[in-house]
C-alpha cells in the first residue's frame, strides 16, 4: 500500500508559558471615583487613590498616570521614575549579552514611550534609557502563547479501492499509541472514516468531519443533518451531534467544547460531562476560564474551580489568568474585582 502526500500540514499549539512578569497580587489597583491606588486582598487602602491610571505591580514596580504621562512608584508608593512617558509598559526579566558569559546577563527593563508616536526605548529600573533592549524568551510574547492552527491545502493520495470503498481520500490521522493509519472518506457525497485494513471506523453518514487534534489526542467534529458533534479518533461517539454548533478550546488542563442549542450556549468537557450547564446567551473562553453573557447582554465569569460571578457588568476579562478580573460598571468605568466578586472600587 502506497500513500503519496503532496503537502503535509500540521496542527502546531505552541506551549503556553509562565507569565513572564512577576505580577503582585498582594496589591490591587483600587479606584475611588476617577482616582487610582492600591489595597490590599481584604480592600484595605494601602496607597491612596490619587492618580489618573494605575496598573498592575510588576517586579516590585507599577505604571501610573499623572495628568497625561506615565510614570512608575514602587510598592511603598514613592514616585522613583517621574511622569513624563506616552507609554509605560510593566517590568519584566530580560537578558542582555555579555561575552564570556552564557544567555548574558538578566536585567529588569520596562518598554516606555518618550514620544506621541509611541516609539518605545527600554529603561532601567532608574528611569535610564538603555542601549539596547534586552533580550526576552520567545514563548513570555502574549502572541506567541496563542494556540495556532494551520490550514490543511492538499493532499493526494495513490491508495486502492477496495471494493469501491470509498470516491476519495481527503484526509488521514493516526491515533496515539497506534501506528494504524486512519482515512477520511468521501462516498456519494458524504464523509467517512476507514483504516489501513479497510474496515469501516466512521460511516458514510455525516455531511463533513473535521479532525481536530489537541494534547496528543485525535478528534473527528463531524456535521449531521445540519448539526455538530465530536468523535473520537477511533470513531467512538463523545458529543452527539444535535448542537447548532460548536467549538473546541484549549484550556490550561484540558480542552472544552462551547455548544449552541436551540439558542442558548453551553460548554462540556471532550467526554460529553457538563462544565456550565445552565444555558447563556454567549460563552467565550478567556483566559483560564469563560466569559458568560446573559440574555441583557451583561457580562459574568465562570472559574474552572466552579466560583461564578453572575452577569451584572458591561464587560469583563480575566486579570493574568488568576483570581481577579477586570470589570466596566455600568457608568462606563472600569474597575477590578475578585473570584468572590469583592468590588476593589467605589463610585
Amino acid at each position: 500500500m502506497n500513500k503519496k502526500i503532496c503537502l503535509i500540514a500540521a496542527v502546531l499549539f505552541m506551549a503556553a508559558d509562565s507569565f513572564a512578569q512577576r505580577v503582585d497580587m498582594s496589591l490591587i489597583p483600587y479606584r475611588s471615583g476617577s482616582k487610582w491606588g492600591y489595597a490590599s486582598p481584604d480592600r484595605k487602602i494601602v496607597i491612596a487613590p490619587k492618580y489618573d491610571e494605575a496598573n498592575w505591580f510588576s517586579e516590585g514596580y507599577a505604571a501610573v498616570k499623572v495628568g497625561s504621562k506615565y510614570g512608575y512608584i514602587n510598592t511603598s508608593g514613592k514616585m522613583v521614575i517621574p511622569a513624563r512617558y506616552t507609554v509605560a509598559k510593566s517590568f519584566r526579566k530580560g537578558y542582555m549579552p555579555r561575552a564570556g558569559k552564557a544567555g548574558g546577563d538578566s536585567v529588569l527593563f520596562a518598554g516606555a514611550s518618550l514620544q506621541a508616536s509611541g516609539y518605545e526605548i527600554c529603561i532601567t529600573p532608574k528611569g535610564v534609557r538603555m542601549p539596547q533592549c534586552p533580550a526576552i524568551p520567545e514563548n513570555s510574547v502574549l502572541e506567541n502563547r496563542i494556540p495556532v492552527q494551520t490550514v490543511v491545502t492538499q493532499k493526494t493520495y495513490n491508495l486502492p479501492n477496495n471494493n469501491g470503498l470509498f470516491d476519495k481520500i481527503v484526509d488521514d490521522y493516526k491515533v496515539a499509541g497506534s501506528s494504524e493509519t486512519y482515512y477520511i472518506a468521501q462516498k456519494n457525497g458524504m464523509y467517512g472514516v476507514f483504516n489501513s485494513k479497510f474496515d469501516t471506523i466512521v460511516p458514510f453518514q455525516y455531511a463533513s468531519i473535521t479532525p481536530l487534534q489537541s494534547r496528543g489526542n485525535e478528534y473527528l467534529q463531524v456535521k449531521k443533518d445540519g448539526f455538530a458533534g465530536i468523535l473520537s479518533g477511533n470513531g467512538q461517539m463523545l458529543i452527539n451531534p444535535d448542537n447548532n454548533s460548536m467549538l473546541v478550546v484549549n484550556g490550561d488542563q484540558s480542552d472544552y467544547v462551547i455548544v449552541k442549542r436551540n439558542g442558548r450556549t453551553y460548554v462540556k468537557d471532550m467526554g460529553n460531562k457538563d462544565v456550565i450547564s445552565q444555558g447563556y446567551s454567549d460563552i467565550v473562553y478567556d483566559n483560564g476560564g469563560f466569559v458568560i453573557t446573559s440574555d441583557d447582554n451583561l457580562r459574568g465569569y465562570y472559574f474552572m474551580d466552579n466560583k461564578v460571578i453572575a452577569p451584572k457588568y458591561q464587560d469583563i476579562r480575566s486579570v493574568n489568568g488568576g483570581q481577579y478580573l477586570s470589570v466596566k460598571t455600568s457608568n462606563g468605568k472600569w474597575g477590578y474585582i475578585n473570584a468572590a466578586g469583592d468590588e476593589y472600587f467605589v463610585e
